[in-house]
């Protein structure tokens, strides 16, 4: 075991890196692979770089750093300073902004909380700010003395106003066909109801999809000085053209070129996707990459990958199987992964359970009845919610908040919650903790390996190669030790670069289990109590930067929530 293990160091010890802050400049160091290890590739450095913010200096060249130091022209390990790191703030006070329109008609105030024990603002700063940016008549008092007494942040405030004249109305595009291609959600229970989708919908080729609302021409009003305001005509809306549609000869109506399933995107374009309906995805059909939405009536084998540019809707259950979808992707059934088994979405992940399971969408992630060992990673929220609601065990992580019935097990499975948090530097994170243990199997090896020796030379004398492994044994020790090392300080720089911002939080309606752990970052850690709590309760980060758990959930909280549903 011990000669085995020791061609293994000799000849498998890839090249390493480390990225560091040192005195508030961004340092690197490079290490070469040894025997047939591999050598630092450009593109691992780069992504590090990038993933930790730093914007390295236009004279530095991480290529030449790397073949310097493979070419022994640069010493190894040598610190070489890259760029700045990025600054973190802490403390500021409220910022507040005035917006006047174009019309002078109406005067808005936006407030940017304090942080790191900043002040809060004063009525007084507020109406100065208001003259000097000229605004001295239909000043609201009322207004400003609330936001001196209660602040209201990150929200546009109306404190002066006119009376404004009545725009006309804009011409607008009517789609005929439902455009919600999702599960409803219901607002007061946010439950997902699962039979009513309507993305199997589809067009047939010369049916009229969209037509042409005209504007109207609206109301005249006055300035404060008694200026006539003339009300400026509604715009007149014009179609947004995707693929396989086309416009009537009148202008008015938008036509499927095609029988497929129409679509309107975020920004108002209208396009009829070609739809593929697969009965099963297995050793009949293969893998499918698909420019499109592809609706799966069966199952998904295990071992296939299904990749659309489209949405996805799986009507039964799928287990350990890749599924990528650049929009949305609909699971009627459940996601039994196994550990093995993916989900990745470009948009909103629909499920009614995940077990074992991986899910990674850039926007929500919402599922009925429950999420068991699993990792689920969010760009927005993690709703568990609507029938049983659990999250017990397993890894999740929102950009934005996560709510459920229950957090955590009856057994007190471990559960971890990261929230509020940039998904990139987790990503960082996660690779540095799984390097480190990676290491740690090693060094333990060689430990074991080294005890055996060292246990033989009190009974007797080594012989020449004995003495010699035991030698290298000793290198090694020494050599994965600093390794662990230089990885743990990475591991706490990265920790020590990210917070959650000030409206991250977890909601958890019924029941709070024993070990969960939920992260804001950059050492704001909680830790569920030694008994299971009962009750609603909100865990955030109030203004003083401290975790708190209320069972109300602050206003600017609430309204963050009221926009995602």
């Amino acid at each position: 075991m011990t000669r085995k293990l020791m061609e293994e160091l000799e000849s498998s010890q890839n090249g390493s890196f480390e990225l560091l802050e040192e005195n508030g400049k961004a340092v690197i160091k490079i290490f070469n692979p040894t025997g047939k290890g591999r050598p630092v590739h450009p593109t691992d450095l780069m992504n590090r770089i990038r993933s930790m913010k730093i914007v390295p200096e236009k004279t530095v060249s991480i290529e030449r750093l790397i073949k310097n130091t493979s070419e022994g022209r640069t010493p190894e390990g040598e610190a070489h300073i890259i760029g700045e790191w990025p600054k973190l703030i802490i403390r500021k006070n409220a910022v507040a902004e005035v917006q006047v329109d174009a019309e002078q008609m109406t005067a808005q105030l936006f407030i940017e909380p304090p942080e790191g024990g900043g002040k809060p603002p004063t009525v007084e700063g507020l109406q100065q700010l208001l003259k000097d940016h000229g605004v001295i008549k239909g000043v609201m008092a009322d207004v400003l003395a609330g936001l001196g007494t209660k602040p209201v942040y990150n929200r546009l405030i109306t404190v002066a106003k006119g009376k404004a004249p009545i725009a006309g109305e804009n011409g607008y595009i009517r789609p005929l066909f439902e455009t919600f291609n999702k599960p409803r959600i219901d607002k007061k229970a946010q439950k997902v109801d699962f039979k009513d989708v309507n993305l199997i919908r589809s067009a047939k080729a010369g049916e009229v999809i969209a037509e042409k609302v005209d504007p109207t021409l609206g109301e005249a009003g006055y300035a404060v000085s008694g200026r006539i305001m003339p009300a400026e005509p509604g715009t007149i809306a014009e179609f947004q053209l995707g693929a396989n549609v086309e416009i009537s000869p009148d202008g008015k109506q938008l036509i499927s070129k095609i029988e497929g399933r129409p679509v309107l995107e975020s920004n108002g374009k209208i396009r009829v996707d070609e739809v593929v309906y697969l009965k099963n995805i297995d050793y009949s059909t293969g893998n499918v990459d698909f420019p499109g939405s592809v609706i799966v009536e069966q199952s998904v084998a295990d071992g296939f990958r299904l990749n659309a540019s489209g949405s996805i809707i799986l009507q039964s259950s799928v287990g350990v199987c890749e599924i990528t979808a650049g929009k949305d992707v609909i699971l009627s059934a459940g996601f039994m992964g196994r550990g093995e088994g993916k989900i990745t979405s470009g948009g909103d992940v629909y499920a009614r359970f995940v077990e074992q399971g991986t899910v990674v969408a850039k926007g929500s992630i919402f599922i009925s009845e429950a999420s068991l060992h699993s990792r689920l990673t969010a760009g927005g929220a993690v709703v568990v919610k609507g029938g049983r609601g659990d999250i017990t065990g397993g890894e999740v992580s929102a950009g934005k908040y996560v709510q459920c019935n229950k957090l955590g097990g009856a057994g007190e499975t471990k559960t971890v919650v990261v929230v509020g948090v940039d998904p990139e530097i987790r990503t960082v994170i996660d690779e540095i903790v799984a390097a480190i243990r990676e290491k740690e199997i090693t060094l333990e090896k060689i430990r074991v390996s080294l005890n055996r020796l060292n246990d033989a030379m009190k009974k007797r004398q080594l012989d020449a190669k004995e003495a010699e492994t035991r030698e290298k044994l000793v290198m090694a020790l020494r050599k994965y030790k600093a390794l662990v090392d230089s990885d743990q300080r990475q591991l706490e720089t990265a920790q020590n670069s990210y917070s959650a911002h000030d409206r991250a939080f977890v909601l958890v309606e019924a029941q709070l289990y024993p070990n969960v752990e939920v992260n804001f970052g950059k050492g704001m850690l909680y830790r569920s109590p030694l008994r299971t709590a009962a009750g609603r309760q909100v865990i955030h980060v109030g203004e003083d930067r401290l975790v708190s758990v209320s069972p109300t959930l602050p206003r600017h909280m609430q309204a963050m929530l009221e926009e995602a549903k």
